[in-house]
């Protein structure tokens, strides 16, 4: 308490310089220096923000030129109005930033759906463009001697007409599963480059933005470690001393 006349002089305990430190098994005795220059008449020394595990009886107090009057510990609620005022601040920016996190991942999901479409038909064009095998000829049966005979003589023959017609008919049904006319050749190619350039720009699409989702976690998260850090100030210490 400050006597009218006094001349007042406030000091940080953080700021006092160390003179002595003296470790015990259960505490540990800790004496800093206030230097302070003092014109007569009635001064009042205040170091505020002591350490918060101090214990009240062992404050001690000596000086050298000055007649020390009385020795007074005090502790004072904090004002936490500014701190819940922070604490109130950080969560709503946090609510912001997950509403943001939450609209970039339905992006991701919308952007990994629409790949799939397109893989799906990419798919079913390529199954419905395989071209047919060609079917085996039946084999051929040798029933006796004479017949080889036989056929190995037609065969050193001149070829007639209708010796290889089977061959001819599957072969011809092979090319014309196979064939696509020129329509159907652009169509193709016209939808393999929509099929590459679409596939490539949602890919780089869906990189940016879990890219950007992952940098908004990292800020979510570090607010709530300022929150935490926040709380738990308060909840140690919340008195002035």
């Amino acid at each position: 308490m400050m006597i009218f006349g006094e001349q007042q002089h406030i000091f940080e305990a953080s700021g006092l310089a160390t003179k002595s430190v003296i470790v015990y098994s259960d505490r540990a005795e800790v004496k800093r220096l206030v230097t302070v220059d003092l014109v007569k008449g009635t001064h009042e020394i205040v170091v505020q923000n002591v350490s918060a595990v101090i214990e009240r009886q062992s404050v001690r107090v000596d000086g050298h030129g000055v007649l020390i009057q009385e020795v007074q510990y005090q502790e004072m609620p904090n004002d936490m109005t500014i701190e819940n005022d922070k604490i109130i601040n950080l969560e709503h920016q946090k609510l912001d930033l997950e509403t943001e996190r939450f609209c970039l991942d339905d992006e991701c999901i919308s952007i990994q759906k629409r790949i799939e479409v397109l893989d799906g038909v990419a798919a079913q064009i390529s199954a419905s463009s395989a071209p047919t095998p060609l079917q085996p000829l039946p084999p051929c049966h040798v029933a006796s001697q004479p017949n080889l005979l036989a056929r190995r003589h037609t065969v050193n023959e001149p070829p007639s007409p209708g010796i290889f017609t089977g061959a001819a008919t599957e072969t011809g049904r092979f090319f014309g599963a196979a064939a696509f006319n020129q329509d159907s050749l652009e169509n193709l190619a016209k939808f393999l480059k929509y099929y590459g350039d679409a596939v490539r720009e949602m890919k780089i699409e869906l990189r940016r933005k879990q890219r950007e989702s992952e940098m908004l976690t990292e800020r979510i998260e570090q607010i709530e470690r300022q929150v935490d850090q926040l709380r738990c100030g308060a909840e140690y210490d919340s008195v002035k001393r």
